[in-house]
């Protein structure tokens, strides 16, 4: 699975004021995952690097626009979902 060291890395963040945002942030955004591929992240033995940097571009959105504004003009959520569900097109389960 995907742990903190690993999200602050991609993101570039070096102090651990927001560890506990960011731990929540990596679930959310491996729930996310693991429902786009319709199968639980712990089925893959290791992690297919795409679906951890899946996970990170995921974490990185939530956490790059926690704060609304009008003047953002960032990568919306929507997008961010199509991105992902492209990228896992090939690990994706048929059906559930």
């Amino acid at each position: 699975m995907i742990d903190l060291e690993e999200v602050k890395s991609f993101l570039r963040v070096d102090g651990d004021d927001e560890d506990t945002l960011m731990q929540c942030l990596i679930k959310t955004a491996s729930e996310l995952t693991s429902d786009i591929l319709r199968r639980p992240l712990d089925e893959y033995e290791p992690l297919p690097e795409t679906i951890r940097q899946a996970i990170c571009i995921i974490v990185a959105t939530l956490y790059e626009e926690r704060q609304v504004s009008k003047d953002k003009t960032g990568l919306d959520m929507a997008q961010t979902l199509d991105l992902i569900r492209r990228m896992l097109f090939a690990y994706r389960k048929e059906r559930f």
